[in-house]
Parts: structure tokens; sequence; C-alpha cells
């Protein structure tokens, strides 16, 4: 499909996307805005100060899986380093119009320091695999604990849709006669993909090397689990700015769910994606839209100032290069 055909629709989603959360926190009406108003007004400063600082260690948490997955491979770049290679992703997150460009930027500002561009976006590959496959089991099972709740339509075709998009990654990587099935197919469609394919390899190969440290990948999942549940404390202290009877257990179900449906690419640079995902999720839950979009607007603000400093840190490191 050409590229721009893509950007339009992906332009008609987030004006849609913008169309229900208005609808859904009745915004056209005079009493919905009011209520917003209000929510947002009685804001708790204290909490709310809190919660940008577990913002930050979870930011951190993140940060540390990806290091560790440098270092089983001998990149040569300290944790503090990668960390603020994490914060300028995050920038980029902001300012491109497509959620993976940061992980483009900080995979190739990695591999631009330690000489091993491949190494570099295959630890990257590996960090965001193992979280997101992690996210999708954590999903499923909050989805199986209240199937009367998120039994919705779009719930379900996302999980089947992440599902078969991770069970594909996965076959490829493992499975090298699948990859050079696909690769024998496409360089004899069109030749020129050839220049591609070798990059590709190289990329493979360094992937494929991770299988050789089953302790680190251990240690990645495990890094990914107390990664969400610090993003569950991180939605439920949120919550807790503008509400305060807020039930843990019920972040707990409700935060897996949001973040799934916020992985997908279906809005350009996730427009309203984040707003109408929290707002439809803990309106599921029974928490008013009010709620949800003041939620989502705190952690859009948290999300511009992780952007901030990964701006303010980019040109201190990105210019460096290793010795």
């Amino acid at each position: 499909m050409n590229k721009s055909v893509i950007k339009l629709l992906q332009i008609v989603v987030a004006f849609a996307l913008l169309s229900l959360l208005v609808y859904q926190t009745g915004l056209f009406t005079e009493e919905g805005r009011a209520k917003l108003l209000d929510t947002l007004a009685g804001a708790n400063l204290v909490m709310l100060l809190l919660c940008v600082l577990v913002g930050v260690l979870i930011n951190m948490v993140s940060a540390f899986k990806w290091w560790m997955l440098t270092r089983s491979q001998q990149i040569g770049a300290g944790y503090w380093r990668i960390f603020s290679y994490y914060l300028v992703g995050q920038f980029y997150n902001q300012v491109l119009p497509t959620s993976v460009g940061g992980d483009v930027v900080r995979s190739y500002e990695l591999g631009k320091f330690s000489g091993r561009q491949a190494d570099s976006l295959a630890s990257v590959f590996v960090e965001r695999y193992t979280g997101i496959l992690v996210l999708l089991l954590i999903a499923g099972v909050a989805v199986l604990a209240q199937l009367s709740r998120f039994s919705s339509a779009y719930i379900f075709v996302s999980l089947a849709a992440f599902t078969i998009g991770l069970s594909a990654i996965a076959w490829l990587v493992f499975d090298l006669r699948a990859y050079h099935s696909v690769r024998s197919f496409f360089t004899r469609l069109q030749p020129k993909t050839e220049v591609l394919f070798l990059k590709l390899d190289k990329l493979l190969e360094s992937i494929v090397a991770y299988r050789k440290s089953p302790k680190v990948l251990a240690v990645a999942f495990i890094n990914s689990f107390l990664f969400y549940f610090m993003a569950v404390l991180n939605v439920y202290v949120t919550a807790m700015v503008f509400q305060v009877d807020v039930a843990f257990t019920d972040m707990l179900l409700a935060t897996p769910i949001i973040m799934l449906l916020m992985n997908l690419p279906i809005s350009l640079g996730n427009l309203f994606l984040m707003e109408a995902s929290y707002t439809g999720i803990l309106a599921l839950m029974g928490y008013s839209p009010a709620l949800g979009l003041s939620v989502a607007f705190t952690m859009r603000l948290k999300s511009l100032l992780d952007g901030l400093m990964g701006g303010v840190l980019h040109p201190f490191f990105v210019t460096q290069k290793h010795e």
C-alpha cells in the first residue's frame, strides 16, 4: 500500500479517535466540560509530584534492561549513557510521526558510539520484543480475569493482532528456514531488495546471538514484569492525583490492556490513541470519563517531560563516539 495512503488512513483514524473521545467525555456539552475542568482543578499537587517521580523510576527500570542486554553482547556503553539515549529516544517519539522513530534514533546513536550498528539495533529489538511479549501475556490474563467487563471486540482483535504479529516474528527468528524462504521470494521478485536483506542478515545474526545468553533473556523477562508493575503503580498514583477512591486492583487489570491498545500502529504518532485508551478502558472499570481523560492528559504531559529531558541531553551524548 502507498505510504501516502497509509498516512492518510492514520490521520483519519486519529480524527475518529478524537471524535470518539469528545463524545465519550461529553465535551460537546457544557456539563461535560465543567466536569472535566472540576476534575483537573481538584488535582492533588503532592500526588502529582509523586507520579512524576514514579515516571522517572519507570524510565530507569526500562533503561536498565536495555543496558543489561547491551552489556551481554559487550557493547561498551555505561548505564547512564544508555539511560540518556533512552530519553533521547523519548524526545524523538514526540517529534517524529511514528512511535518507533525514537527506537531507531537511540539504536543509531548507540551504534555510532560503539561502531556496531547491527548489534545496537538488535539490543533495542530484543528489549522491545520481550517487553511487548510480557505485556501481551499480562493483558491476556487481565481480560480472562474480568471477561464480563472486557468482552469488547476491539480488545479481542488487539490481542489477536499482537499474538499473530509476535508469533510471526518469533517464527522468522527461531526458524531460519522461514526467513530464508521469505528472503528468497522477495529477492527473486525484486532483485534490488538484496541490499536490504544483506542488512537484515546482520541484524538477524545479532538477534540470534541472544539465544546463547538464556540467563540474560530470563532477567530481561523478569525486568519486563517489574516494569509493568511499575506502570500499574504509575497509573494508580496518577489516578489518585484526581480521585481518592481508586482501587489498585482495578488499575492492575486496566493498565496492561490500556498499554496494549496504545501500542497499536493505527494512528499517526499515536495521536489521541492514548487518550481514547485510558478513557475507554477506565470507563469499563466503572470510572468517569473525566477521570480517564485527566489521567491521559497527565500521562501525555509526563511523556512530553521525558522528551524535554531527552532534548536537553541530546547534544551532550549523540556527538560522542567510542574511542
